[in-house]
């Protein structure tokens, strides 16, 4: 009986004992959160703080992103105003010209030569537009230098497997040089496996472009007197265009409607250069394709069909925006 009870006097002070124990812990760990972050009614409460403090930037977010929306709208609506004060300029700047009976400038007759020019020209985009293009010309390099690079690692581990057929023939069975040649030969094999299933894969594509590049070549030699032509003609043409419209400007003609549309009826006080360049642009636009639309300058939108023209417009309209 009294075994039993010292064996339960026992069990009861290991557990106060494990109990005093868990709760020094917990008292430890208390101390340990009161150190680094304080009191837990002060974290909430900054926690609160945070809280409240987002809600608040967010607010303000929303009130800032509608304040931009409102003045995107004001900037668009200054925009348009501007656009249409600039027009109305540009109409008394033409009603003034006309009144003071100044003469017009023909900005769409062309000589039969510059029509031939403008032929030549574009046979010569034609004659271009037949080569491969840059991109494709340096994707069709890659694919044949990756290849042959292939090949050469390909032969690189074929001389390396025979050498290591050496060693494993000239070590002795058994041996430990021996075990490492054949570990060593068996990874190579491996990679030979590899970098020849890999070969083969490349070969056809790097026959295709083998084929494609020389293709390219011939056909360069033979388009180039067109080519040539070509960018001859356009630079003839450009030079006497600009010259043409130079007389215009310095002459104080009247410019025509479709002309002062998009460019206005004199060229800017800045950026000048670049002004009259666009502007031969769009002249020689016009007599390449034949436009005599009297309102658009750039007549009405091509056929996407026609690649050359389509991006020309395109670019052109880009261009006249600045004006």
């Amino acid at each position: 009986m009294s075994d039993a009870l010292d064996s339960q006097f026992r069990d009861t002070d290991r557990r106060v004992s494990n109990l005093d124990s868990r709760l020094d812990d917990l008292e430890s760990e208390h101390e340990r959160l009161k150190s680094r972050f304080g009191y837990t009614e002060d974290l909430d409460h900054e926690l609160r703080s945070l809280s409240d403090d987002i809600s608040g930037l967010e607010t303000k977010t929303e009130e800032v992103d509608g304040r931009v929306d409102e003045l995107d709208h004001r900037v668009e609506t200054a925009e348009r105003t501007v656009k249409r004060l600039t027009q109305h300029v540009r109409l008394l700047e033409g009603q003034i010209m006309a009144a003071g009976n100044i003469p017009p400038a023909d900005l769409d007759t062309f000589t039969k030569d510059q029509h031939a020019l403008a032929a030549t020209m574009a046979s010569g985009w034609d004659a271009a537009n037949a080569l491969l293009t840059n991109t494709l010309r340096t994707h069709h390099h890659t694919r044949v230098q990756r290849f042959h690079n292939a090949q050469d690692q390909h032969q690189a581990t074929r001389e390396e497997a025979v050498t290591l057929v050496g060693n494993l023939l000239e070590t002795r069975y058994g041996t430990q040089p021996h075990a490492q040649a054949a570990t060593k030969l068996h990874a190579v094999f491996a990679r030979e496996a590899t970098e020849r299933r890999s070969l083969a894969r490349q070969e056809a594509e790097a026959r295709t472009s083998t084929a494609a590049l020389a293709a390219d070549r011939a056909a360069t030699a033979d388009k180039q007197p067109a080519i040539a032509a070509g960018q001859r003609a356009e630079q003839r043409l450009t030079l006497a265009l600009r010259g043409k419209l130079a007389d215009a400007v310095s002459n104080r003609l009247l410019l025509p409607a479709w002309f002062a549309t998009v460019l206005g009826p004199a060229p800017p006080a800045r950026d000048t250069d670049r002004w009259l360049e666009c502007a031969t642009r769009v002249l020689l636009y016009r007599l390449t394709y034949r436009v005599d639309d009297q309102v658009l300058a750039l007549g009405t939108r091509p056929d996407p069909e026609d690649e050359h023209r389509h991006e020309w417009w395109e670019e052109l309209r880009t261009a006249l925006r600045s004006w």
